[in-house]
């Protein structure tokens, strides 16, 4: 099985970086260098599921610029204590979820639904050999914990060191918890090449564009501790090794191409008094060669509404599930397919959700196929024949997310990369499963293996009432495809294509 693009395996989560010029004043009183706190575990951290990369395509299409800005509670500050993990993760993304399921604008409002740093920081750190606050932490054990457990709000658990967690703080914390996260890339081995900036660019953009802030950590400087200006570049009076200036999380909440040439907009923890009242922007340049980590956190989302073709919805509104599916030859030639669906039955009366490739291909044909969804979902592949053999295609790689967001297309294997027809004549199928929650693959495996039928028969059968119903379902009549017509029980459609080789 092809491995992932190495692309991918990036650098992560950022915290840090920016300086000035003439043109960006610093504060020659402020402290040289403030109070942080991120802690670096790379081994850790490539342990996270990442992101599915997407295709060219799909990245030439981002907007030029997008800001969660008005979901953002006033900015934070840490104080003298090293927790800035609990302020980008809790503080500020957890709350800019909340306001986004919400739809709450109002900073006055947002204000009153601050979820709480201290409850992530106390979770995760040494609390008896630390008690006066000063060592860090690290970012994947706070997103377990508001994964696992949750986050209480400010109001519950005030910002205080040492303030002790009892079990009435822990079952608030429970009606927060967080939907899913993901790394948006891993270290490379050699982080100065010109593919990993692009990467890490590009997937904090994606995530942006998605309507999802992006955690971060980079290294810290001690001009962006004076920053008093919008913008942060690197003066000459930093040190070149950015790493005895510690690590510092933070969330990052907009990009624009057309500022500074191309910038990200972050909220740091440093209170309002600093920066842009509490924000800054740092240009791609910077922001791709100080930042290390990128994490995307997801939440819950408004109520759903159907997708239409050519009909704009902001990115923070969720759509219903809705996607396509497409096969091209080696050489891009187009594999178009026929529609077997008449009213949710085949010609036999059984439910059957598929396509056909419209001609034969001789066995050993290379191809490769694309699969999009236009709202966020779990995205999971299946390959089988006759024997009934059934094997999982997707994700393609035991790390990878099978959380695939809005206006996505990935290449399987990928878009240089073909698979080759089998020798064996017949028919294979390709079962795709479009859900709007994680589905057990294990588990649904052995269930449709165990199964008697046809493979539309065991899908039924093995997922149920998970299924939505067809009747919900408009499938596309020019291609491989779907749309989810109105909020309803069941959260999984089932899309299957035979492919007949000679």
């Amino acid at each position: 099985m092809p491995k992932l693009y190495d692309l991918f395996k990036c650098s992560v989560i950022v915290c840090t970086l920016l300086l000035t010029s003439n043109l960006f004043a610093q504060d020659d009183a402020a402290p040289s260098q403030r109070p942080t706190g991120l802690l670096i575990d790379q081994l850790s951290y490539r342990n996270i599921p990442y992101k599915a990369p997407v295709t060219e395509a799909t990245y030439a299409g981002l907007p030029a610029k997008a800001s969660l800005e008005k979901y953002c509670p006033t900015p934070g500050d840490q104080g003298q204590m090293m927790s800035c993990t609990g302020f980008a993760t809790a503080y500020h993304m957890r709350t800019i979820l909340y306001a986004i399921e919400k739809q709450i604008t109002s900073r006055a409002v947002i204000d009153k639904h601050i979820f709480s740093p201290s409850f992530v920081y106390e979770k995760i750190r040494d609390v008896a050999a630390d008690p006066d606050c000063q060592q860090g932490s690290h970012i994947h054990k706070a997103l377990e914990i508001m994964l696992t457990v949750g986050t209480p709000k400010i109001k519950d658990v005030p910002y205080q060191c040492s303030i002790g967690i009892d079990s009435n703080d822990m079952l608030k914390a429970t009606e927060f918890p967080l939907v899913d996260y993901q790394a948006l890339f891993y270290p490379l081995n050699d982080p100065t090449q010109e593919l990993a900036s692009s990467i890490k660019i590009l997937a904090v953009k994606k995530a942006l564009s998605e309507g999802s802030p992006v955690v971060i950590g980079a290294y810290t400087y001690p001009s962006l501790s004076r920053l008093r200006t919008p913008l942060w570049k690197r003066q000459a009076s930093d040190s070149s090794t950015a790493a005895q200036h510690g690590a510092h999380a933070m969330t990052v909440v907009g990009y624009d191409d057309n500022k500074y040439g191309g910038a990200f907009r972050i909220v740091n923890s440093w209170g309002t008094g600093w920066g842009d009242g509490g924000f800054y922007w740092t240009t791609y340049e910077e922001f791709a060669r100080d930042c290390f980590m990128a994490l995307q956190a997801y939440g819950k989302q408004p109520k759903a509404l159907p997708y239409q073709k050519n009909t704009y919805r902001p990115p923070e509104i969720p759509l219903l599930l809705a996607g396509k599916v497409s096969f091209q030859e080696r050489d891009g030639t187009p594999m178009p397919a026929i529609k077997l669906i008449e009213d949710g039955a085949s010609a036999v009366g059984n439910r059957y959700q598929g396509y056909r490739l419209a001609q034969s291909y001789a066995s050993g044909t290379r191809f490769r196929f694309f699969v999009s969804t236009n709202s966020r979902a779990y995205l999971y592949a299946f390959a089988t024949d006759l024997t009934g053999k059934i094997t999982k295609i997707l994700p393609f790689d035991d790390n990878m997310s099978p959380m695939i967001g809005r206006d996505s297309t990935i290449a399987f294997p990928s878009e240089r990369k073909v698979v080759r027809m089998d020798k064996q004549p017949g028919t294979d199928y390709l079962l795709m499963l479009y859900s709007d929650e994680p589905l057990n693959v294990a588990s649904l495996i052995e269930s449709m293996e165990s199964k008697t039928g046809t493979l539309s028969v065991k899908v039924n059968q093995a997922l149920g009432s998970r299924l939505i119903d067809q009747k919900f379902i408009k499938y596309d009549n020019d291609g491989i495809g779907f749309a989810v017509q109105e909020n309803t029980s069941g959260h999984v459609v089932p899309l299957m294509i035979e492919i007949v080789h000679d």
